[in-house]
């Protein structure tokens, strides 16, 4: 009988680290619960709580696994296969797993086993710095999953200009704890009445105290009317770009629908490879694009992959009535696997999916930002390509260098009926709640989004349908706390978590040897 209770409270573990994921994967698209993750974040702990280093690490990663490998299955459709699918969610578990020993270890700290909320906060810390971390290890990291995506239709999104997804998962987790420690039995923790009422007290303080911050949506510096294009891809896209300046028809066609619906607008968007052909070296394509610009006699920004030998660039242009081109962004970090294979020569043996890149796509070196004339005045617009949207640092620099607003062109064709693109334009909110800006999400094949510096939305376009957008957004020029100094702390958290990891890591050796003495 003494052997019943142990395997039967690891079943209840599992059980309940199971529905931990699960409610984590529901609180994001496309069902968007995000008051779950709440419930999520406390059951975790709370399993991670009675366990010690070695099987909080594995719990770490089996609620890992199970909050991963659901939230990203759309690579899957993307690749046409398992095995990336497999390999992206196992990585980022242990980024999970990671936590959990991190939890262990902590926990051994006599300073945190005296007080409830600074060991909330520790644990708050440390998984916001585990975050970052995968955001940027390995080959340049993968921001999905961020707990503050979760949360841009919560109450907690106000915090956004105040350290965005630091602030904003900090203040889940540290919360989350302290519930877990005023209702938990924990004999170190919370042992009184009082301090489990103090517990629940400071929780539902710092989940209230957003509720006295406001988002300011007010121009500042003008504003303008932007025309959004979505042209659409049809499915299968890899027949579609296979046709001729098929994807660029699409855009033209739309385009002109829009014009001749009476759509009036300063400058017009559309998506990432809404040129299936680069107009610059390509007649055909250029005397399209000229017409429909001629047209519309204000600037397009068109999306295009450039190729050079045995290279290729993702690219944002600005292209004016006149036929003459503007300015270039170039995509600074393209995505390992799907546009570039890292150490090639090793891993393309490993699965023929990563031989389907037969050409490495090249990072620009330039910050995201354009300017682009617009009849008397110019816009300083923000950009990062499609995944670039997970990437704050791109769109911090882009506000300091004078972006008034920000532009997130994509192409999800590839991705099909699957929730990436909701899920992508999530982040595409939090970001201009972040730095107070107008964002655009222009989708080749939707969904496509106007997205106010508050964080709402305007129309929201519909996967797979040829579509458009037009609206007065305001220009923005204010720096936010999260633009200015955002990344400053999210270097600050990874470091505090390190430290932390150190110190509890060595405390818990000592114990052990403690222990061992003793005997």
């Amino acid at each position: 009988m003494s052997g019943y209770l142990p395997k039967r409270r690891r079943l209840l573990d599992y059980a309940q680290i199971l529905v931990a994921a699960v409610l984590m994967w529901a609180s994001f698209p496309d069902l968007a619960y995000w008051f779950l993750i709440f419930p999520s974040v406390i059951l975790l702990v709370s399993a991670l709580d009675r366990s010690r280093a070695g099987r909080a690490t594995w719990y770490g990663f089996v609620f890992g696994l199970g909050f991963f490998l659901p939230h990203i299955w759309w690579a899957t459709v993307s690749v046409g296969s398992y095995l990336p699918w497999l390999a992206l969610a196992t990585v980022q578990a242990l980024f999970l797993a990671l936590f959990g020993l991190s939890v262990a270890w902590v926990r051994q700290i006599s300073a945190l086993q005296r007080s409830p909320f600074l060991y909330a906060l520790c644990v708050g810390v440390l998984w916001v710095a585990v975050e970052q971390l995968r955001g940027r290890v390995p080959f340049g990291g993968f921001p999905w999953g961020y707990i503050a995506y979760s949360q841009v239709d919560s109450p907690l999104r106000t915090l956004a200009p105040w350290g965005s997804e630091v602030a904003i998962g900090l203040v889940v987790v540290t919360s989350c704890v302290l519930v877990r420690r005023a209702f938990g039995f924990v004999p170190a923790f919370c042992t009184s009445p009082i301090r489990r009422v103090g517990a629940v007290a400071i929780a539902t303080l710092i989940v209230v105290m957003p509720f006295a911050l406001t988002l300011d949506a007010r121009a500042e510096g003008g504003s303008l009317r932007v025309g959004v294009i979505q042209g659409n891809i049809e499915l299968p896209a890899d027949a579609t770009f296979a046709q001729y300046l098929k994807v660029t028809k699409n855009h033209v066609q739309t385009t002109e629908e829009a014009l001749a619906s009476g759509m009036k607008a300063d400058i017009i968007l559309w998506g990432e490879n809404s040129m299936d052909h680069d107009p610059r070296s390509d007649a055909k394509a250029k005397a399209m694009l000229d017409g429909v610009a001629k047209r519309a006699g204000v600037p397009i920004v068109v999306g295009v992959l450039r190729y050079e030998d045995d290279a290729r660039w993702n690219e944002a242009v600005v292209w004016y009535p006149d036929g003459s081109v503007g300015e270039v962004y170039t995509k600074q970090l393209p995505v390992p696997f799907g546009e570039y294979i890292p150490m090639r020569e090793y891993l393309s043996i490993l699965s023929k999916e990563t031989a389907k890149v037969s050409t490495d796509m090249l990072p620009g070196i330039e910050p995201g930002v354009m300017n682009v004339d617009l009849a008397g005045r110019q816009l300083t617009m923000g950009v990062g390509i499609c995944f670039e949207a997970a990437y704050e640092r791109i769109f911090s620099e882009a506000a300091q260098l004078g972006a008034q607003m920000l532009f997130v062109p994509t192409n999800n064709s590839s991705f099909g009926y699957t929730p990436e693109s909701t899920q992508q334009l999530q982040m595409v909110r939090l970001r201009a709640m972040s730095m107070s800006r107008t964002a655009m999400q222009v989708s080749t094949n939707g969904v496509s989004a106007i997205v106010r510096p508050n964080g709402t939305m305007l129309k929201v376009t519909d996967l797979y349908q040829p579509d458009w957008i037009v609206e007065d957004v305001p220009l923005r020029t204010s720096l936010t706390f999260s633009a200015k100094w955002g990344e400053y702390l999210n270097y600050t958290v990874m470091a505090l978590g390190g430290l932390l990891l150190v110190i509890g890591c060595i405390r818990t050796i000592a114990r052990h040897s403690e222990i061992n003495y003793a005997r």
